[in-house]
């Protein structure tokens, strides 16, 4: 058949042929290429990209809750009412140790927006880390409600931070049967067994294992604490607190592997004077004098009126039958701080020695006067203190 003439004159219209199979096929991949190229730029874009939320969660997970703090405060220093920011700086602060900026933060949220289910589990976990036991337990009842939910680890961290808080206010400070519920210690450890079967990550595990150790510590089972105290150092060579509980731990079976541990602490932490003075007590106590004495002259040279240590340096001069060296050392203690038990006792055997033993039973009487109240504090707060002379923790 003719083709028709188009209605220009011209030469015939030829119908358009539909485009080649392969040219279509050359056309979807060149597309298919194009859109997987975009995705991944943008995925890469989107990794590289800052993210302080990010970037603060992933420091959480490392334990390493100065940086994510860091990083939150800067966030919200240009954007002050982004509410995942604070109360992820809230947790921060809180897991760090530093509760009176946890508190501030968690006001400012409420002071910003409607309480939410986030805000009301944030801050049960802060009444918990600082010693609510019916907080502590209300969470430890939460993750055995739910123990695969997202929020049950944190509920287990808290509960064995608050209840350890609770029961081992000190180093050193074990189970009480005729005061102390036996329920206590299988919960601890059933929340450390599912901390760490929850929290595979490394310094996830180095935590667990330090938490069983003081565990075991307070259930008076020091071979398997010493155990998950080397474990948890096998892993984690620098892990303070790990080494910190064992050094403690070994300080009367031990004396020189406990001071090869403070030792290393000191390395880690050379400003902190509670490890100073554990040192020249521990010395002091296993007749290592001289190295005693030096310790507790350098802490004298930064701070004349350290108590503690113008009280250990008199006791050190005591053992060494100079009561003479001792009592101006004891004078000045008690000049400092007047309510200072361990003062006044050390005062009093400083006086016995003098050949002075009426006024070495009035020093004396003193003494158990304050620590007749300081007994009573303590059982008001539910745990008796140890003796010895209060020194800021070596773990703030």
């Amino acid at each position: 058949m003719a083709l028709r003439k188009s209605i220009t004159g011209g030469p015939p219209a030829v119908p358009a042929h539909p485009a080649a199979p392969a040219s279509r096929k050359r056309w979807a991949a060149r597309v298919a290429v194009a859109l997987a190229f975009g995705a991944a730029a943008w995925g890469a874009w989107a990794a590289l990209a800052p993210d302080p939320l990010r970037d603060a969660r992933a420091a959480l997970d490392r334990r390493d809750f100065r940086t994510a703090s860091d990083i939150l405060i800067k966030r919200l220093t240009g954007r002050p009412d982004d509410p995942d920011a604070r109360l992820l700086a809230a947790r921060a602060a809180r897991r760090e140790g530093d509760f009176a900026v946890a508190r501030e933060h968690l006001r400012k949220f409420e002071q910003a927006h409607p309480p939410t289910a986030a805000y009301e589990f944030e801050s049960d976990l802060l009444a918990a880390y600082t010693g609510s036991a019916a907080h502590a337990d209300k969470l430890f009842a939460a993750s055995t409600a739910a123990p695969d939910g997202p929020d049950a680890p944190w509920a287990l961290e808290a509960f064995i931070e608050g209840t350890l808080k609770i029961r081992v206010p000190y180093s050193g400070a074990q189970f009480d049967p005729e005061r102390d519920d036996p329920a206590i210690v299988t919960k601890l450890h059933t929340a450390a067994e599912q901390w760490l079967a929850r929290r595979a990550g490394r310094p996830d595990q180095v935590q667990g294992l330090t938490w069983q150790g003081r565990i075991y510590g307070y259930a008076g089972e020091l071979d398997k604490s010493l155990a998950k105290y080397r474990a948890a150092l096998a892993l984690d060579p620098d892990h303070f607190e790990a080494r910190y509980h064992l050094a403690v731990a070994l300080v009367q079976s031990a004396p020189d592997e406990c001071l090869k541990h403070f030792d290393v602490l000191i390395q880690q932490k050379p400003g902190n004077r509670f490890l100073r003075f554990l040192v020249a007590t521990t010395r002091r106590r296993f007749g290592q004098f001289e190295g005693a004495r030096r310790t507790l002259d350098a802490m004298l040279a930064t701070d004349p009126n350290d108590i503690a240590a113008l009280v250990e340096l008199a006791q050190l001069d005591l053992d060494e039958h100079r009561p003479a060296a001792a009592e101006p050392l004891l004078q000045r203690a008690l000049r400092v701080g007047p309510n200072v038990p361990e003062a006044h006792l050390a005062m009093s055997r400083c006086l016995q020695l003098s050949g002075r033993p009426d006024e070495a039973q009035r020093a004396r009487k003193r003494f158990e006067d304050l620590e007749a109240e300081r007994a009573a504090r303590g059982r008001r707060r539910g745990a008796e203190p140890p003796p010895g002379i209060a020194a800021p923790g070596p773990l703030q």
